[in-house]
């Protein structure tokens, strides 16, 4: 018969939900530094897609844009 210890050995998964083995989790360990390159690559897309929104805005307020717009209208509607 087992023991219970023997049972509840620790399985690690990868992001995929696979497991892998002892060996491997460890030499792959998150660390403070990828969790930090994440948050900072988060702030830096999230502020262009800002920056790209509030352009768009202030410049569908432009008649230029309109124009630019009934152009590309008139186009799509060619094809």
């Amino acid at each position: 018969m087992r023991n219970t210890s023997s049972l509840q050995v620790e399985t690690a998964y990868d992001p995929f939900g696979e497991p892998v083995t002892e060996g491997v989790a460890r030499a792959c360990t998150t660390s403070a530094g990828d969790r930090t390159a994440r948050r900072i690559g988060g702030a830096v897309f999230w502020s262009l897609a800002l920056a790209i929104l509030a352009g768009r805005i202030y410049a569908s307020d432009l008649p230029e844009a309109h124009t630019v717009l009934a152009y590309a209208t008139q186009l799509v509607s060619f094809n």
